[in-house]
């Protein structure tokens, strides 16, 4: 808090503790300030809140109506040029108290009526800041106390006007600071509306001469009020925060018109829904607004300067970044406590499951060995089981394809060789790679070498189709299997003969030839299972008279019986 004679720490949490008074001459002035933050404030936030005579007020300034986008750009200009000489500026958009105006009045009036305030970048100015920078302790804000505690102010008046069942439009709070000035600050209609400081004498030093100097002040604060529109029949509250013995002089002492109401300092405390623990003296009034702003998380009236915002925006920054990190930090170890709690939870279950298995286990030795009393090796029965199974699984049984096969042939082509072999599959030495592997890319297939030729009579074309039609029918044949033609019937193949190019003496060339030799591959399961077909399948009867006797079903496959057509284009040739 800085005051005109010296700088004021308090520690604001549960309580409020004057820390210590610095004066301004103090030797050394801004590492003392910082050790006593550091120390014993244990590094909290600093709120700076000024307590000065020298504080400057505009109030009723007006702007234009202009859009929400503009409107900042508008007040910043407005308060540069309402206080061109003082760095430390703010302003605070008031509620008009007037009836509300619309269509032309409304344009008339402008945009909203506002309330410039401004700080000079004085020594005592300069010395906190760079005290706060020296600390390495964030920056809250820095504000004015008068703004500040004028919603103290309202909520003082709220509670009378709802115990006393009236309201008053003024509101005044009367307080002397350790500083010797006795604050007042007035509010009309909750807001603002004037702020005094001036001297006087101690409390504690003449009850008499306080009392008498703080009723002068107070009937010059009312001669002022009559500028802003005061009316005694508007009502007006007054707060005093002094000892009983110099409220009640005080009370006599007055004769304006007013609600007077005497608190001390931890009475009054009270009164507004927090304490402030024990002080040294009931009638100083400012431990009572160092705990009401220092409590505050958003400011009325912000004050923006250069020099405070070189320290408060990297400083927000961190401490934005903290709580992320601690954000973070704490939902890892919601994460992990929720883990662990999986975890002894599948290891209990598992404690649980091995006790299950041991009796399971021991009833079955127990059967086991009954069932050898009566004659029977239940154990050899087992291990015949799983080799009939494993001798099963890698059996390969050919003739289910073979007969396949050999019904696609038909009665024109003959095969030259066919291969028939299991084939398993190399899985990647990754055992997490093996895991996520299907059973199907896991299992062995079986590959089957079909291999044909035809004569030379023969043309390569006919050849081919023949050899087309004959894996459409393997394909039909063999549902699930693939049927691949690597090799078809009229690949160039070379041969090495004498004088390939025709010239003498040419020796080890390769002439082409045409291949009339033609290969099929067979891929698919181990096991072919003949595809399911259903008990009844519903048959259309031809009517009588119609269709042929034998003709076949409509969806049973045509049979072409005709000669193979040996003609193409190009025969000619």
């Amino acid at each position: 808090m800085i005051s005109d004679d010296a700088l004021y720490v308090y520690d604001v949490g549960g309580k409020v503790r004057l820390v210590d008074t610095v004066p301004w001459a103090t030797r050394d002035f801004e590492q003392t300030v910082s050790g006593l933050i550091r120390r014993e404030c244990g590094g909290k936030a600093v709120m700076i809140v000024n307590d000065m005579t020298d504080q400057l007020f505009k109030g009723g300034q007006r702007i234009p109506k202009v859009g929400p986008m503009d409107k900042a750009n508008v007040v910043a200009r407005k308060l540069a040029v309402a206080f061109p000489n003082y760095p430390i500026r703010g302003a605070l958009a008031l509620k008009d108290a007037g009836p509300r105006k619309t269509g032309a009045a409304a344009a008339k009036v402008g945009g909203g009526l506002y309330l410039f305030a401004a700080v000079p970048m004085s020594e005592p100015v300069q010395k906190t800041i760079g005290a706060v920078k020296a600390s390495m302790s964030s920056i809250a804000g820095f504000t004015l106390l008068p703004v500040e505690s004028s919603d103290m102010v309202r909520v003082l008046a709220e509670k009378a006007a709802k115990r006393e069942k009236t309201k008053s439009r003024w509101a005044v709070l009367i307080g002397q600071h350790q500083s010797g000035g006795l604050r007042q600050v007035i509010t009309r209609d909750g807001q603002l509306a004037m702020t005094r400081m001036t001297p006087v004498t101690d409390l504690s030093t003449d009850p008499n001469a306080w009392v008498a100097e703080v009723a002068q002040e107070f009937k010059a604060t009312i001669s002022y009020l009559s500028r802003f529109g005061y009316s005694a029949g508007d009502g007006t509250d007054v707060f005093v925060i002094t000892t009983p013995q110099a409220g009640e002089m005080l009370r006599q002492r007055i004769d304006v018109p007013c609600n007077m109401h005497n608190y001390t300092v931890g009475e009054a405390a009270r009164e507004l829904g927090f304490s402030i623990g024990i002080q040294e003296n009931q009638y100083h009034a400012d431990p009572l607004h160092a705990s009401w702003i220092g409590r505050k998380s958003r400011l009325i009236l912000p004050m923006v300067a250069a020099d405070i915002n070189k320290i408060y925006g990297p400083r927000q920054a961190a401490t934005f970044a903290g709580l992320l990190l601690f954000c973070g930090a704490a939902y890892l170890g919601w994460q992990l406590a929720d883990n662990a709690q999986a975890w002894f939870t599948a290891k209990d279950d598992l404690v649980s499951q091995q006790r299950l298995r041991i009796n399971v286990n021991q009833e079955y030795e127990i059967e086991v060995a009954r069932m050898n009393a009566l004659g029977v090796d239940i154990k050899l029965i087992q291990s015949s089981l799983e080799t009939y199974k494993t001798l099963e699984a890698e059996s390969l049984r050919p003739l289910p394809i073979l007969r396949k096969v050999g019904d696609a042939l038909g009665a024109e082509l003959r095969l030259d060789t066919m291969k028939i072999e299991r084939v398993t599959p190399t899985l990647p030495d990754d055992p997490y790679a093996v895991a996520e592997m299907t059973p199907e890319q896991k299992a062995p297939t079986l590959k089957a070498s079909l291999q044909l030729s035809f004569p030379g009579t023969v043309d390569p074309l006919v050849a081919k189709r023949e050899v087309n039609d004959l894996q459409a029918r393997l394909r039909a044949a063999l549902p699930g299997y693939d049927v691949a033609i690597p090799r078809p019937v009229g690949d160039l193949v070379y041969e090495e003969v004498e004088g390939g190019t025709g010239m003498p003496g040419a020796q080890g060339s390769q002439a082409p030839l045409e291949d009339h030799v033609a290969e099929l591959l067979i891929t698919g399961p181990v096991q072919f299972h003949e595809p399911e077909v259903p008990d009844e399948v519903p048959a259309e009867t031809p009517a009588e008279g119609t269709g042929t006797e034998g003709e076949a079903p409509a969806d049973a496959p045509a049979q072409d019986n005709t000669a193979p057509d040996m003609t193409y284009e190009g025969a000619g040739q």
